[in-house]
């Protein structure tokens, strides 16, 4: 019976395989087309334009931004499921494991990972040395640890990434996926490690050498994150976007081995330090600050220390790609803030409220666990740290609206993001902001945190604030 089952599940195999391998080709096209983006900080008292409000495309993060590798690996993993790699046991010393497993494969392909987990788990009680239902156990825990990622439900997946490596220690798609959690939740030196057992495991990945080399990076080690990256190239050599990305980091990292560096209780600061030393002693107390009259507000701190970089102007663009003109950015893929110095001094405001605008967007992705509220909320809040613009923009929104320009949240993220976060906080207290975060840190999807925080939609709040400029009620 075992023979002839195994048979049939082979004659399937064959035809399910191109369909994974179909999937598998659709999802690397999805992450090559994936960008990301940056928060940045425009010294100018008001964006001139819908057009200039808008970011360009993270140049450092590319086609490698977290939301994106999310989405891509979902799709790798039902790739994998649908391409016949979850196979039947060849030697079942119980027959009713044997059955459990078989439904099982039969609930996987109807996309059903969460049953077929209840009946693999029972399998493997029966027959716990059969390494078939161990390695379909471990496959499948991997698919349920990924959705409660997607989910939001952090902790539940990384209890479900690493019960599939204790089922499978050579489950590849558990290290990745475990090393991904790690890296959303700003733990790049675990990250390392997971994504270090995955390139044992399979050498040839260049995709998860990148993932390896991001977790360097993030992790400050930049020659290794260098190293990594190389050899991916070395199998790659049509992706023009990971070696610009190397010739990026190439130019950072020697510019970076001339700076100072300097940790403060939260803060991981790195600046131009041969004529800066005073303006480096000032920038980590200004921080220290920020971190605590922001996380006072938000009411919430982050969890690890946060990675600053103070450029010197002439250092800024070669290191970034960006030009100084946007005056500091968050970057949400490696979760460090860049700073340009265009002539800051101790003492000028402009600094402190340039770090409580950037450190604002690190504590936002902190507080949401990488579940990022829209831009408009991430600047109006960054914007309502810094005490002194939201009333000037304020004022501006209700001059363009006067004059019958009205501008929507998502082409205005600074200027009418931050009057719609003061209609916010003025209508509803910041103890609600509070709880639209925390809803977001619990996985609800925006509209429906925001939803069940406000009682009303989104559509009708942004016709609110559109009232509210046009009309100054």
């Amino acid at each position: 019976m075992q023979r002839g089952t195994c048979r049939l599940e082979c004659q399937r195999v064959k035809s399910n395989r191109q369909a994974g391998i179909a999937q598998l080709a659709r999802a690397r096209a999805f992450q090559a087309r994936g960008r990301g983006f940056e928060s940045r900080f425009p010294l100018q008292a008001f964006p001139c334009s819908d057009s200039q409000d808008l970011r360009p495309a993270d140049r450092v993060g590319g086609s490698f931004v977290v939301q994106c590798i999310r989405v891509w690996s979902c799709r790798i993993l039902v790739g994998v499921l649908l391409s016949g790699w979850l196979v039947v046991p060849a030697q079942a010393t119980d027959p009713e494991a044997y059955r459990l497993n078989e439904a099982a494969v039969a609930e996987v392909r109807r996309g059903n990972p969460e049953a077929a987990l209840d009946l693999l788990t029972r399998a493997a009680t029966l027959d716990s040395r059969d390494a078939s239902i161990r390695g379909n156990l471990a496959r499948v825990r991997t698919v349920v640890a990924h959705r409660l990622t997607q989910a939001g439900r952090l902790s539940e997946a990384e209890v479900q990434y690493r019960a599939a490596l204790d089922a499978d220690p050579g489950e590849v798609a558990a290290w990745v996926g475990l090393g991904e959690l790690q890296l959303r939740q700003r733990d790049p030196r675990e990250a390392v490690e997971a994504f270090r057992r995955a390139v044992e495991l399979k050498p040839e990945d260049g995709e998860t050498r990148i993932r390896l080399g991001q977790a360097y990076y993030n992790l400050g080690e930049l020659p290794a994150a260098l190293s990594e990256w190389e050899r991916a190239a070395a199998t790659r050599s049509d992706d023009g976007e990971l070696r610009e990305r190397i010739a990026r980091v190439r130019r950072e990292a020697n510019i970076q081995s001339s700076y100072r560096a300097k940790e403060s209780q939260h803060f991981a600061v790195v600046y131009e330090g041969r004529r800066q030393e005073d303006l480096g002693q000032e920038f980590v107390r200004l921080l220290e600050q920020a971190y605590l009259e922001v996380g006072y507000v938000l009411g919430a701190y982050p969890s690890a220390a946060v990675s600053v970089i103070l450029y010197s102007d002439v250092d800024f663009a070669p290191a970034t790609g960006h030009s100084t003109e946007v005056g500091g950015f968050y970057g949400r893929l490696d979760g460090k803030i860049r700073i340009a110095l265009r002539g800051l001094k101790p003492g000028d405001a402009r600094l402190a409220s340039l770090l409580a605008h950037e450190y604002t967007h690190a504590l936002i992705y902190s507080v949401t666990r990488g579940n990022n509220p829209p831009r408009w909320v991430h600047e109006g809040l960054a914007v309502h740290m810094e005490r002194d613009r939201a009333p000037q923009f304020k004022d501006e929104a209700q001059r363009r609206g006067r004059a019958g320009r009205f501008e929507t949240l998502e082409k205005s993220p600074y200027l009418m993001g931050s009057v719609a976060i003061e209609y916010l906080i003025e209508r509803y207290g910041m103890a609600t902001i509070r709880l639209l975060l925390q809803r977001l840190w619990e996985g609800a999807p925006f509209a429906e945190a925001f939803q069940g925080t406000f009682q009303t939609d989104l559509a009708t709040f942004e016709r609110a604030v559109g009232d509210f400029v046009s009309r100054g009620y």
